[in-house]
Order: C-alpha cells, then structure tokens, then sequence
C-alpha cells in the first residue's frame, strides 16, 4: 500500500477524487485476495467434508467485522451489511463446488 495523503490535506476535489479511486483499487485487489483464500477453502472444506455454509463461523465473521468497524469509528451496521453480502457472495463461490447445508 502506498503512502496516501490524509483527506483534510486533499486542496481540491481532483485530488480528493484521486486519493478515492487509489483506495477503491486497493479494496478491489484485496476482495480479489480474498476470494483465493475463499478458493482455498473450497479444497480444505471437501477434504474435511464440510458444507459451504458454516452459520456459527458466518456469525463469527460478521461480528468480527463489526467490532473491527466500531474500534475503527465506522457505522457497524454498514459492515455488516457489505460483510453479509460478500460472505453471501462466498459461501455461493462454494456452493458451486461443494455441497450447501
């Protein structure tokens, strides 16, 4: 991750804009990240004959998220909602795979 300048630092919107769309790159490459770890899952849970949808370790993620976004300042019901989603979006990723319960 490159150094960004701090928001009140940005003089104009161009730059405002600029330093939005470097982060936006950096969310999109770490969901890609993500969904090879996701990937990954797929292997370990078929070896160990596990279901895609796993609901104490959904739970245990959104939690997680929402106790890192309240710490960080951040509306813990807006995580959990993107979180809701992208674990949607995963367990589905699997499910392509491997067996839903």
């Amino acid at each position: 991750m490159t150094q960004r300048k701090a928001p009140q630092d940005c003089g104009d919107m161009t730059e405002l804009r600029a330093a939005i769309d470097a982060i936006d790159v950096e969310l999109v490459r770490m969901l890609r990240a993500r969904a090879d770890y996701i990937d990954r899952a797929v292997e370990l849970k078929q070896a160990n004959g596990w279901p895609a949808r796993i609901p104490s370790r959904v739970e245990e993620v959104i939690a997680n998220a929402c106790r890192i976004a309240e710490a960080e300042g951040l509306d813990p019901a807006l995580v959990e909602g993107i979180w809701r989603d992208m674990v949607d979006w995963s367990i589905a990723r699997e499910a392509r795979v491997i067996p839903e319960t």
